[in-house]
């Protein structure tokens, strides 16, 4: 059987990545832009490779006061010049579409290990972004959008920065690679007639699945029972595992992976702009790491206890407290917060 650690490489390997990406180039349109429609690069970390954006403002509403900004990570044959800003979806939404390396007028080449880190990479460097556009990023609600393998990212983001992101949709999104058919059928080329018991012993790239958990601000998932690309029980995955208290799952019987705004545009607008409203009002009282006292319980020897927040767990809050007394549930009423 093959040493695991010689597949430690295998989804940076060109074949898989031919795969998993098919980036194009474009030429941006309003580079320099000071409209409504911009493009730009944002830098990335490891070196001098730069990702391709488009930030599209809304119209009918001064930039200072857009109450929403929507940050698209798309599919991977698609590129953030795809997508087009539709007031019945996005109302009063700014919304900015982020490229992968190698896409549109960005530079270097797509990775699947780098994916999550340039996400982040973008999202801390959209401040400077959207406040040259005028847009209030200190009170403006965040919400993070993926759809297929741009899931990956906007899971990341909404887990990791669950203090700034305000609300999450998952479009047909990827939780996991190794579960795609396209991968189990590549891996019995690459691997042989074990393939699937050595795939396997192989790391996820990005576990998005154990970060689900963290989510806590309002989640969309939305998902087609026909999906050839994505199986829709990966849908059903995210949905099950996402921490949030506010989640609503999505399932079209008649959607494969590309054709949902020919079957179901209106619900899938409908859904959509529903998340928006739900976000604009939603803020998240115990971000992970908050610590936390509790009270009013009515086992009075938990009274009093102090612990730092894990993360949601639907209508309440994980609190990890020192040993013996370990991770608890308990209900925001009854928790005061000590230090955010």
């Amino acid at each position: 059987m093959m040493d695991p650690s010689m597949m430690a490489g295998l989804f940076e390997s060109p074949m898989v990545t031919n795969v998993a990406f098919h980036p194009r180039p474009a030429e941006p349109e309003f580079l320099n832009s000071r409209g409504r429609i911009r493009d730009g690069t944002f830098d990335v970390s490891g070196g001098e490779e730069k990702i391709a954006y488009r930030l599209i403002l809304p119209d009918g509403i001064s930039p200072e006061d857009v109450p929403v900004i929507i940050f698209h990570f798309h599919g991977n044959a698609e590129l953030c010049t795809d997508v087009s800003w539709n007031q019945d979806t996005f109302g009063q939404a700014a919304l900015i579409s982020i490229d992968y390396r190698g896409y549109g007028w960005g530079t270097g080449n797509p990775s699947l290990g780098k994916l999550c880190k340039d996400a982040e990479d973008c999202f801390a460097g959209s401040d400077t972004v959207l406040g040259d556009a005028g847009l209030q990023t200190d009170a403006a609600k965040r919400i993070v959008w993926g759809r297929s393998i741009g899931a990956t990212c906007a899971v990341h983001l909404a887990a990791k920065f669950d203090a700034s992101i305000h609300g999450l949709v998952v479009d047909s999104g990827l939780m996991s690679i190794k579960s795609l058919p396209m991968v189990a059928m590549l891996a019995q080329g690459m691997l042989g007639p074990n393939a699937s018991t050595l795939l396997q012993m192989v790391p996820e790239p990005f576990d998005t699945p154990s970060k689900l958990p963290s989510v806590a601000c309002p989640t969309l998932v939305m998902h087609g029972d026909l999906d050839e690309i994505v199986p829709v029980a990966q849908g059903v995955l995210c949905h099950a595992k996402c921490g949030s208290g506010s989640k609503k799952f999505v399932r079209w019987p008649d959607v494969s992976h590309n054709d949902v705004h020919i079957r179901q545009p209106s619900e899938w607008s409908g859904n959509f702009a529903a998340l928006v409203a739900e976000a604009t009002s939603f803020t998240n009282p115990f971000p992970i790491g908050t610590i936390v006292e509790t009270h009013s319980l009515s086992a009075a020897a938990m009274n009093g206890k102090q612990g730092s927040v894990a993360g949601p767990k639907g209508e309440r809050v994980r609190v990890a407290f020192p040993e013996p007394m370990g991770t608890k549930a308990i209900k925001p009423i009854n928790l005061k917060v000590i230090q955010s």
